[in-house]
């Protein structure tokens, strides 16, 4: 029961009393009067009534969210005792449910013009947003951390579009080699967000309680550590270091502007992962310049009943002109890294948790959602509410908030099964996808204002991709074959499937464009369901929602290998599983990505078995005036290099300019032009 309803009972109960005194007091006014007050009890009863089978478990909607208190650790025995809860508990009947089984993108473009060049930057979730990635840009300078390699190559960008290498920053910090993940820019600072590697080593007892020898299987390992290095750009001095055991699992840029849209901070927000499994280290450390601090164990939460296998920490670093960079830090206890996800905006952070539960007769998966208020200009974390729902987020896409709602898209896969005491066996599996709608409540909890469950995929198919864009929402489910779900949120309290656009294969991520067109990019399938290579394609999500044009990427790269009976290939991009792998801009129609392909074969000329490995750049000129929107795309081809291979990372458009980044060199295309107007050599 919510604590609207239990005000709302509290008040009608209040008021009931009231009117049965009234009842007997005004026993001799008459016959009506008496009437009157008896349909108003009535009426009373009959609103009770109705509340009381709202939020009855017997309502679907009433099981479908579980609200959860949160609580301070406080003290390391607390932590202790959490963790033994649930290693006692071994998942096994650990449910507390009842029943069953940010504005982003509408097609604007992330094109920005400065004092000379303009620059396409990161694509990102959410409008302003920013996120990190491996190449960074203001458009006079590039910045680069190629793949493998503990260092950043800096370059400069002419207004005639020349590149120049000005620089090769090597991320040697406190005697380790810091290993990119990813950069971030502000207008004074280059952010490097990595890890060190730490050795560590098995806690080893030879001797029992008693003196006697025991065997002692001692061991150790490295263990990778979140790392930010905060670089000058005036001087590629580091300004400011920060290194901590949780490794970082995700982070964002969130600008803060003032009344008049000036910038006036920025706040780094990073998320890191911590294992509980060192009884003698539950706090989280941190080092700061070469200080040493520990977590304490009151900036430590906990969410009642769910499962405590690791914790979220959460740091904080605001960038503000004039004061000293620093850190904050908080923690939330909860499971393992790869069940994380984030979504923030400029005024919220989510997090949800998977959460997976047995009992005797059946296993299923929760997610745990958390929200949290965002103080920008101190870098401020403010715990608001937190809530359970049924089924697992694919990824970010997969959350979103618009309009004071927040929307999740889950698919839950609940096991049934019988077991004896010699075997267990399976006996039926259910697959459920559902789209919730959640609204924040006056007393800070979250109240389920709808979800969708009927139609949203055919029976055993999964979630593959969803992408919301304001008051829509598109989803794509598989098994065999790829149903694009189009869906009116319009009226958050009855989400509606409009249409769906049914095609071979599946989509990993959709890019919304201008005037209800979206481009995705995925896997193309077979009748019986296996990938056979990658694809984009061109949708119309209007009124008449249709596929307009589909790519098979390997159908342009055959003709690169030289192997004349070529008898295997294979294709890849980190664009399938990584947005910012993705150059976009609608504004300039260009939607663009790297390509790494492998061949093996026989050479009957050379007589000889053959493999081979090229990296491509695919760009596509975006025409939705056209019948085919995707048209032919550019393709540029990094060379293989005689000391080891060659891997395209990323593009970076300035002005009308796409310069392609490998390990190796950098290559420009004029998209004007049309034709390499550049070759950088990094060697």
């Amino acid at each position: 029961m919510t604590p609207f309803t239990r005000l709302f009972f509290v008040l009608a109960t209040i008021v009931s009393f009231a009117l049965i005194g009234l009842f007997f007091t005004t026993r001799n006014r008459g016959l009506k009067t008496r009437l009157l007050f008896g349909q108003a009890l009535l009426t009373i009863a009959i609103l009770m009534l109705a509340t009381l089978s709202l939020v009855s478990p017997n309502n679907p909607q009433s099981s479908l969210l579980v609200n959860h208190d949160i609580s301070t650790v406080r003290n390391g025995l607390k932590l202790e005792s959490l963790i033994n809860e649930t290693e006692n508990r071994g998942r096994i009947g650990s449910t507390v449910f009842d029943g069953p089984g940010v504005a982003e993108s509408t097609g604007s473009s992330n094109t920005t013009e400065n004092d000379s060049n303009s620059y396409v930057d990161t694509n990102s979730q959410v409008d302003g947003i920013k996120e990190g990635d491996i190449v960074k840009t203001d458009g006079n300078f590039i910045y680069y951390a190629s793949r493998f390699q503990s260092s950043i190559k800096v370059m400069s960008v002419s207004s005639s579009d020349e590149i120049s290498l000005l620089d090769d920053i090597d991320l040697h910090a406190e005697g380790k080699q810091v290993y990119t993940d990813s950069l971030y820019l502000t207008p004074d600072y280059l952010i490097v967000i990595g890890y060190q590697y730490d050795l560590q080593s098995s806690n080893c007892v030879g001797y029992d309680e008693v003196g006697d020898a025991v065997f002692c299987d001692f061991f150790q390992w490295w263990q990778p550590t979140g790392s930010v290095l905060v670089i000058d750009r005036a001087t590629l001095d580091i300004a400011y270091r920060l290194t901590t055991d949780s490794a970082f699992i995700d982070h964002r840029l969130i600008p803060h502007y003032d009344e008049v849209g000036e910038l006036e901070s920025e706040t780094l927000l990073l998320i890191g992962h911590k294992y509980l499994y060192q009884e003698d280290n539950y706090q989280p450390q941190f080092v700061e310049n070469g200080t040493s601090y520990s977590m304490s164990y009151d900036a430590m939460y906990y969410v009642e009943n769910d499962d405590i296998y690791a914790m979220t920490t959460f740091v904080t670093i605001p960038f503000i002109e004039g004061t000293p960079i620093t850190y904050q830090a908080s923690a939330l206890l909860g499971t393992t890294a790869d069940y994380k996800k984030m979504y923030v905006n400029h005024e919220r952070l989510y997090i949800t948790q998977s959460n997976y539960h047995w009992t005797t007769t059946m296993s299923y998966q929760t997610t745990t959602l958390t929200q949290f208020d965002f103080n920008f200009e101190e870098g401020h974390l403010t715990f608001i509410a937190s809530a359970s729902v049924f089924g697992v987020a694919i990824n970010q896409f997969a959350l979103d908030e618009y309009d004071g709602y927040f929307r999740l898209a889950t698919t839950e896969t609940r096991w049934t099964y019988s077991s004896d005491d010699m075997f267990w066996s399976e006996s039926n599996r259910t697959i459920t996808n559902r789209l919730y709608v959640l609204q924040l409540s006056l007393s800070n909890e979250f109240v389920l204002i709808s979800y969708l469950d009927e139609g949203l995929g055919k029976p055993n198919e999964l979630i593959m991709s969803v992408r919301f864009n304001e008051t829509k929402a598109y989803i794509v489910t598989f098994l065999r074959t790829d149903p694009l779900y189009i869906i009116d949120l319009s009226n958050p309290e009855q989400p509606t499937i409009t249409s769906e656009i049914e095609l071979p294969g599946f989509d990993t991520y959709q890019h919304i464009w201008p005037n209800d067109k979206l481009i995705g990019i995925g896997y193309q399938a077979d009748e019986n369901g296996m990938t056979t290579g990658m694809k984009v394609t061109a949708y119309d999500v209007g009124e008449n929602a249709l596929e307009l044009q589909t790519l098979e990427i390997g159908d342009y790269i055959k003709d690169a290998f030289r192997a004349q009976n070529t008898t295997w290939t294979y294709s890849y991009s980190e664009a399938l599983w990584d947005h910012r792998a993705i150059l976009v801009s609608a504004e300039k129609n260009i939607f663009a990505f790297a390509v790494n392909a492998y061949s093996y074969g026989y050479d009957v000329i050379e007589d000889a078995y053959t493999s081979e490995y090229h990296s491509f750049y695919f760009i596509f000129s975006i025409d939705f005036t056209s019948n085919e929107p995707l048209g032919i795309p550019t393709i540029i081809e990094h060379p293989a290099s005689a000391l080891d291979y060659v891997n395209v990372d990323r593009g970076v458009m300035i002005n009308d300019v796409i310069h392609t980044l490998s390990n190796h060199q950098v290559i420009s295309y004029s998209v004007i032009e049309k034709r390499v107007i550049q070759t950088l050599s990094f060697s």
